[in-house]
């Protein structure tokens, strides 16, 4: 098993705790040039599916909470978080279908230590937000 980059774990951590998601993929984001591949590395991202015994609904819940106070309390910062739903074909008629929450550099110009910066306060202020709806998670089951 891969260990959870450092500095997207206190976002997988948070995710985890609302016992709403379980995540199962994760990147920090790498924005050095020399860390650059054919696939765009220049963003921060959680993958997850819906806890077990968890609906859908509570998950699209959690993202509608977090997604407009995010934007409401830090205002035009230097990072975009989203989130969508993914649909990825697995068999002939079979569809896995996973969440995503993406935190993006604002500018691509800035330089890698900026973006850096940026996405890790933004990892950190979004977690905090989840705690402070949904507690530590100590007492999730």
């Amino acid at each position: 098993m891969n260990e959870i980059e450092p500095k997207i774990r206190p976002l997988v951590d948070a995710l985890n705790r609302t016992g709403i998601v379980r995540t199962f993929s994760s990147c920090e984001g790498h924005f050095d040039p020399d860390q650059q591949t054919l696939v765009d590395r220049n963003h921060a991202y959680v993958r997850f599916i819906p806890a077990e015994d968890r609906s859908i609904a509570e998950v699209e819940n959690l993202l509608a909470y977090i997604l407009p106070r995010f934007k409401r309390q830090h205002g035009l910062i230097p990072v975009k978080l989203t989130a969508y739903k993914l649909y990825t074909p697995i068999e002939d008629e079979q569809v896995e279908e996973t969440f995503v929450l993406e935190l993006h550099p604002f500018n691509r110009f800035d330089s890698p230590d900026r973006k850096r910066a940026d996405v890790d306060r933004a990892i950190e202020q979004v977690a905090t937000l989840m705690y402070a709806q949904f507690g530590t998670g100590d007492d999730v089951q």
